[in-house]
């Protein structure tokens, strides 16, 4: 029989994961969907053509908008299940960590979609993110194989 003890701090952890993080993709799809508008690009299509981005410029920024968006849903489900796990045996660290990866996704949003660099380089300056992921990434791992190693 497995037995987990949640530590009495584990609130924090549950926060950021199923909290901060989720609202953080509602704000992304926001954004976007005003972006989507203003270029004037229908559904179901995910992107502004060349043509349209030459023409408009919110074409270019919504594009921007979309990638940026795309990129958080790829990593957010994972980074969300990484804090849960790390956060069992390390909650004050993997909400630190945690935390410093929704400031350098919003950062990345920001940089992306609001700094008007080109080719959506702006992103850059939220790219620390995949630091504090791989931190979270790191910690699961490494909590998960302390314990079994403590079978």
């Amino acid at each position: 029989m497995v037995q987990i003890t949640i530590p009495e701090n584990y609130g924090a952890v549950i926060g950021v994961a199923l909290g901060v993080i989720p609202v953080l993709g509602f704000i992304h799809g926001t954004i976007t969907g005003s972006f989507r508008k203003q270029a004037k690009v229908p559904y179901p299509h995910s992107y502004a053509s060349l043509e349209q981005c030459k023409e408009n410029p919110k074409a270019e920024q919504f594009n921007c908008a979309q990638r940026a968006h795309a990129n958080f849903l790829e990593n957010a489900s994972q980074t969300m299940l990484f804090t849960l796990v790390a956060g069992v045996k390390y909650p004050q660290l993997a909400t630190a960590l945690s935390a410093a990866w929704v400031v350098s996704r919003c950062l990345f949003l920001y940089g992306y979609v609001y700094s008007g660099k080109p080719q959506g380089q702006g992103r850059l300056i939220g790219a620390t993110f995949w630091l504090a992921q791989g931190a979270l990434w790191g910690l699961s791992v490494f909590g998960v194989g302390k314990e079994l190693l403590s079978w």
